[in-house]
C-alpha cells in the first residue's frame, strides 16, 4: 500500500476514533442515569467489557485458527499495561483524578480481587475448564455485586428515549473497536517500511494500540470530570481481561503457565498495583507525579525486555 495513502488512514482513524470516545462517554452518562447505576460501575461493567472486546475476540479467533495466542502473559501485560501507561498517560493529558469516599472503596476491592487472582494463578501449571468455568463465575459474581453496590436513583425516561440511547451507544462504541483497528494496523504496516523488527512493534505499537479504546475514553473521562467512569474502566478492564477473557481461553483450549517467562514483567506488574492502590486509599487522587511514576515504570519495563538496562 502506498505510504501516503498509510499516512491518511492513520492520521483519519486516530481522529475517528478520538471524536468516538467522545460519543461512547456522551452515551455511557446519559445510560447510566437512566437505568440508575454509579458511573464507576456502569465504567466496570459496561464500558470496561467493550474496550476488552478486542482481546476477547482474538482469544476466539486464535481457537479457529488452532493457535491459542492468547496466553497468561499476554492477559498481565495487557493489565500491566493498562495500569501503568494507559492510566499514566491519561492522567498526563486529561489532569488529576479526584475520588470520592464510596469509589474509593469499590476500587480497592476491584484492585484486591484482581491481585488475589494474579496470585491464584501462578499456583497452577495449566488452566483447565474446570478452572475457566471458575473464572467466568467468579467475573459473573463480580458484576452482580458491584451492580447492587453501585444502584442509585433512576431518571424518568420514556420507553423510546433508552432503546435510542442504548443503539447510539453500541454504536459509538462499534466506531471506537474498529477504528482502533484501523489505528493500530496502519501504524504496523508503516512500522514495516522503517523496517523496526518484530518485537519491538510489538512491544509498543500492538500493546499501546490495542489499549487504544481504553485511553481514549480515559482521557475523555478525565477532562470532564467522570472520574469514576475513568476509573471504573480502567481496573474493571483489568479484573475483565484476567476473569472473562483468561475464562473463555481456558475453556476453549488449556493455557500452560511458563513462570519463568514472567519473571520480568510480575515486579512491574506489582509495583503499578501498588502505586494505584497507595494513591487511592491514601491520598483519594491521581496527579500528575503518579501519572509520570506509571509511564516512567513502563519505559523501564520495556528497557528491560529489550536489555537496554
Amino acid at each position: 500500500m502506498d505510504t501516503l495513502l498509510l499516512f491518511i488512514i492513520f492520521v483519519l482513524s486516530t481522529l475517528v476514533l478520538y471524536k468516538s470516545s467522545e460519543w461512547v462517554l456522551k452515551y455511557s452518562l446519559t445510560l447510566s442515569k437512566l437505568i440508575g447505576i454509579s458511573t464507576l460501575v456502569f465504567g466496570f461493567i459496561v464500558v470496561s467489557i467493550s474496550t476488552s472486546l478486542p482481546e476477547l475476540f482474538i482469544a476466539i479467533f486464535s481457537y479457529t485458527y488452532h493457535e491459542i495466542g492468547l496466553s497468561i502473559g499476554n492477559v498481565l501485560g495487557s493489565n500491566f499495561a493498562n495500569l501503568s501507561i494507559v492510566l499514566g498517560v491519561s492522567i498526563l493529558f486529561g489532569g488529576t483524578i479526584y475520588l470520592n469516599k464510596k469509589d474509593e472503596r469499590e476500587l480497592i476491592e476491584l484492585l484486591f480481587l484482581s491481585t488475589l487472582i494474579t496470585l491464584l494463578i501462578f499456583q497452577e501449571k495449566t488452566l483447565s475448564v474446570v478452572y475457566g468455568l471458575i473464572l467466568l463465575c467468579f467475573f459473573g459474581f463480580s458484576i452482580a455485586k458491584f451492580y447492587r453496590g453501585g444502584k442509585v436513583g433512576k431518571e424518568f425516561y420514556e420507553k423510546g428515549d433508552l432503546r435510542k440511547v442504548v443503539i447510539l451507544f453500541i454504536l459509538s462504541m462499534t466506531i471506537l473497536l474498529i477504528s482502533s483497528h484501523f489505528v493500530v494496523d496502519s501504524a504496523l504496516q508503516i512500522a514495516s517500511l522503517f523496517n523496526l523488527t518484530s518485537s519491538f512493534i510489538g512491544m509498543t505499537i500492538v500493546a499501546l494500540g490495542t489499549s487504544l479504546p481504553e485511553l481514549s475514553v480515559q482521557i475523555r473521562s478525565i477532562k470532564y470530570k467522570e472520574y469514576g467512569l475513568a476509573m471504573g474502566n480502567i481496573i474493571g478492564s483489568c479484573l475483565t481481561n484476567i476473569t472473562l477473557i483468561l475464562g473463555v481461553t481456558s475453556i476453549l483450549a488449556p493455557v500452560k503457565i511458563s513462570v519463568n517467562s514472567l519473571l520480568e514483567l510480575i515486579p512491574f506488574l506489582f509495583i503499578s498495583i501498588f502505586v494505584v492502590w497507595y494513591s487511592i486509599s491514601y491520598k483519594r487522587r491521581l496527579t500528575g507525579f503518579e501519572g509520570m511514576v506509571l509511564v516512567m515504570l513502563y519505559i523501564l519495563f520495556i528497557l528491560e525486555v529489550f536489555s537496554i538496562i
